[in-house]
């Protein structure tokens, strides 16, 4: 027998200490008196304390002398991104927007729209894809640019043909939006409370953090026809993923935003999930008082019956991204296809192209570099935290590939911290 090579071993009182197994995703919680790390070997353990010698190995952290753990991993991570019943499309109606956030990575392209050949195009490639019988379930996802820019011409042709080609195969049809929300009205809404839909929408922190940086070309803010439309929405039973982006200039204004949902009835709050995400140009290497205001704010959100995500956890394996899965395509308004929603979509990006006929044309050795990234570095599969990091998304590691040191570039103290995270919140209730 020996130690998983997926163990952290935390000492958090001064009596007690605390041993996770990312591969099994298990705490075993220990009194001191009974167990020291430092000097028990398996074996002592075993004859001196079976009962915690069983619970050790049902925890995963103590394994068979033969199991290899990083090829288990491995194939775990196979499995979770190689799902073949499921298909995930995402669909870049235009590359223009109605804002200019200042954080945005994406380069708007004014005026810019998906034809009706390539409309035409992308309709072919659904039916095409969705007639392999192995396929269940179909997740077709807008994004942008503003995906509600031409919603008649291009995401409402594609949604009433997606339908009707589930229907005919027998397939589910999921429908998802990543908008700013400014574009909907109550006729969208009615049409998309049809579907199985749902919409990530994004505030800015409070009113006045969110109307200095989101605002229209006139300079009139958006938030309030934002939250308007987030009310509509949830009243219509479509579900919302509400991401709060802050900063430590805005951090002070983003609790105002639970006055303004604080009234739904409880049947309204189900459809709603908060996200609290640091822009990325912000971000620091340690917790500072932007770190620690939000995990009081996202406490006192949850305390009003809310959905809070924990997104501060990695979970890039068994919930892995939608871009790394191996059924998962972009395809851009101009027809070029990619990997990834969250990198500009230039001519280095892209791996493919869709034809008249809906085929994709792909670049072959872009896709073999791509589904071999994951856990392609020693450090990343041997981490003690690797089982539920991955070594990061597909994009993060084919970027980082020359680069041998940690991908997510995680310090010793950040891995403790994720997994005191984790520890807290497997004590919260299971829906917060």
């Amino acid at each position: 027998m020996k130690y998983s090579l997926y163990n952290t071993i935390l000492h958090i009182d001064g009596k007690h200490t605390i041993i996770y197994n990312a591969f099994k995703d298990n705490f075993v919680v220990i009194k001191n008196s009974i167990f020291n790390t430092n000097k028990q070997t398996i074996e002592e353990i075993r004859t001196a304390t079976p009962k915690l010698y069983e619970q050790f190995c049902e925890a995963g952290v103590i394994i068979d002398s033969l199991s290899d753990e990083i090829k288990l991993l491995q194939e775990k991570v196979r499995k979770c991104d190689d799902n073949h019943n499921e298909f995930i499309l995402h669909i870049n109606p235009t590359l223009d927007c109605n804002f200019s956030c200042w954080y945005c990575y994406e380069n708007h392209i004014a005026n810019s729209r998906m034809n009706g050949e390539t409309v035409e195009a992308v309709k072919s490639f659904i039916t095409q894809t969705l007639s392999d019988p192995e396929i269940k379930s179909f997740e077709l996802g807008f994004f942008g640019g503003e995906p509600l820019f031409h919603f008649d011409s291009i995401a409402k042709r594609i949604i009433l043909h997606s339908s009707q080609v589930c229907k005919k195969f027998g397939k589910e049809l999921h429908i998802h939006f990543t908008s700013n929300g400014a574009l909907l009205n109550e006729e969208m809404i009615d049409f998309l409370s049809k579907f199985s839909c749902g919409f990530q929408i994004t505030l800015d922190g409070g009113k006045e953090s969110h109307d200095s940086t989101r605002y229209f070309k006139n300079k009139r803010g958006s938030f309030d026809i934002i939250i308007n439309n987030v009310v509509l929405l949830l009243k219509k039973g479509i579900n919302v993923i509400l991401r709060v982006n802050y900063t430590v200039e805005n951090i002070g204004s983003v609790k105002e935003i639970l006055d303004y949902f604080i009234s739904l009835s409880d049947d309204e709050k189900q459809f709603i999930k908060f996200d609290f995400q640091r822009v990325w140009q912000d971000k620091v290497r340690e917790k500072d008082t932007a770190e620690i205001k939000i995990m009081e704010i996202r406490k006192v959100f949850r305390k009003n019956g809310f959905f809070v995500l924990a997104n501060y956890i990695p979970h890039n394996v068994e919930d892995s991204c939608y871009g790394d899965k191996k059924n998962h395509l972009l395809i851009n308004y101009d027809g070029n296809v990619f990997g990834c929603t969250a990198r500009d979509f230039t001519d280095e990006n892209k791996i493919g192209k869709i034809n008249s006929i809906g085929k994709i044309c792909f670049d072959s050795e872009k896709t073999r570099v791509r589904d071999n990234a994951k856990l392609s570095k020693e450090v990343c599969r041997t981490c003690r935290i690797a089982p539920i990091c991955g070594g990061g998304c597909k994009q993060r590691a084919v970027e980082d590939m020359d680069n041998e040191e940690c991908t997510m570039r995680y310090t010793e103290s950040q891995i403790n911290d994720i997994v005191l995270d984790i520890f807290e919140h497997s004590f919260l209730p299971l829906n917060q």
